[in-house]
């Protein structure tokens, strides 16, 4: 989650001792248009030989690129998805993808297989001022592309996912101008591997990438000689340190005041949602209600913590 902005809305009631509320609102990370939720989850991108040289390049080349956009949205840019490379197979099974997971140790496994097609070469052309004879002329290309990304979620579902695409690559052919048309085309597939391959990974990377959506999360806090707690365990879940905030919480169950206590059971039950565990963010949201079900935030975490969990059931 990425903070954006806070504030502090207006009072609850004008006693002292009426509780008060306080807003902020977060970037929240949604799952990816694949309806996958990849959050908090290692990876390890995995490619396979393909037919021919060409084939295997590509898939390498793919696969690096994959793998840097995925970084870039879920880790910040570091470099911690492994990338592996295994022998072509006839098939894939699920008991294949339970093995990589066992042999690279992470969560999600991505596995490409591409396989590229008869190139169609286009007119040879003379380029003017080339650095070298084998560079003197260039054949643009037209290279068929069928590829196919498996993923398993070892988190999730105990199912592997396919995703197929097929498109026509369009590499730039450099030779000598008195290469054999067999040659040419071997050297357009090769060519693939380069910048083609890095493309077809990147916009493979959009359907995987988290879409992000702004949130408004309100808390309950006393302006009394308790504030600075109430407020630093509310800071505390803005920095992403929810077991901070409900320990700070805690110490507030054990009052006599039942509002007081319902709010720390709602503050809790909110930080637990935001973590991702609905089942205890019910569970302390009902504490909170059966305490004192006049609190006005209650209703509105319950329909999210109802609507969360319906889309999981949905996904399943």
């Amino acid at each position: 989650m990425k903070r954006i902005v806070w504030l502090v809305a207006a009072l609850i009631g004008l006693a002292s001792c009426s509780p008060e509320i306080y807003t902020y609102y977060l970037d929240v990370r949604r799952p990816s248009d694949s309806g996958l939720d990849l959050a908090r989850k290692s990876m390890a991108l995995v490619y396979m030989d393909g037919d021919v040289p060409a084939d295997t390049a590509f898939n390498r080349s793919m696969a690096s690129s994959l793998a840097r956009a995925l970084e870039e949205d879920y880790f910040g840019g570091e470099e911690v998805i492994g990338i592996y490379r295994i022998p072509k197979a006839d098939s894939l099974s699920l008991d294949m993808m339970h093995s990589l997971v066992m042999d690279t140790g992470e969560d999600v496994i991505f596995l490409i297989t591409s396989a590229l097609g008869e190139p169609v070469m286009e007119t040879n052309q003379e380029v003017h001022n080339a650095r070298s004879v084998d560079s003197a002329y260039v054949c643009p290309a037209q290279v068929p592309l069928n590829t196919a990304l498996y993923i398993y979620d070892s988190m999730g579902d105990d199912v592997v996912r396919r995703f197929n695409g097929n498109t026509v690559l369009r590499p730039l052919v450099y030779n000598s101008g008195i290469t054999p048309a067999e040659n040419l085309k071997d050297k357009a597939r090769l060519a693939t591997a380069g910048g083609e391959a890095e493309k077809v990974g990147e916009r493979i990377s959009q359907r995987f990438i988290s879409n992000w959506q702004t949130e408004s999360f309100s808390f309950y806090y006393y302006d009394d000689s308790h504030s600075e707690q109430w407020i630093d365990a509310i800071a505390s879940t803005m920095d992403g340190k929810f077991a901070a905030a409900i320990d700070a919480w805690a110490p507030f169950l054990q009052g006599n005041d039942d509002r007081q206590r319902a709010c720390a059971c709602y503050n809790m039950a909110l930080a637990f949602y935001m973590m991702g565990d609905t089942g205890l963010s019910a569970r302390w949201l009902e504490n909170a209600n059966n305490l004192y079900p006049d609190l006005v935030l209650i209703p509105g975490l319950q329909r999210r913590i109802e609507a969360r969990m319906e889309n999981s059931d949905k996904s399943q």
